[in-house]
């Protein structure tokens, strides 16, 4: 990654990172860090950032939600997925950048 780089880490859970700004490498990076989706979703809307570190399981709003709502308005800053969820569906819907699989 380059210096100076701007991140934004969506956690909820304080016990994964002691806070969101320690999850992110520290060291000429500039890290904001939400905790629910909502927030997340706000902050993508008003600010830029250069990577998004982003958990699926939030409060107030679903992360793929806040990815599909991104993607929607044509973002491509780069997300990287951090989760517990493991199942077929949700990485396939992470790697369609949110969108919603039918069959």
């Amino acid at each position: 990654m380059k210096k100076g780089m701007r991140i934004l880490v969506v956690e909820d859970e304080s016990d994964d990172c002691q806070g969101p700004r320690s999850c992110a490498p520290s060291g000429g990076y500039a890290v904001d860090g939400v905790a629910d989706g909502k927030s997340a979703a706000e902050a993508l809307r008003t600010s830029t950032f250069d990577l998004v570190l982003l958990d699926l399981g939030l409060p107030l709003r679903d992360g793929l939600e806040v990815l599909r709502e991104l993607r929607g308005r044509g973002d491509s800053t780069p997300v990287i997925i951090v989760t517990a969820r493991d199942d077929v569906q949700n990485r396939i819907a992470g790697l369609d950048g949110g969108r919603t699989t039918t069959s």
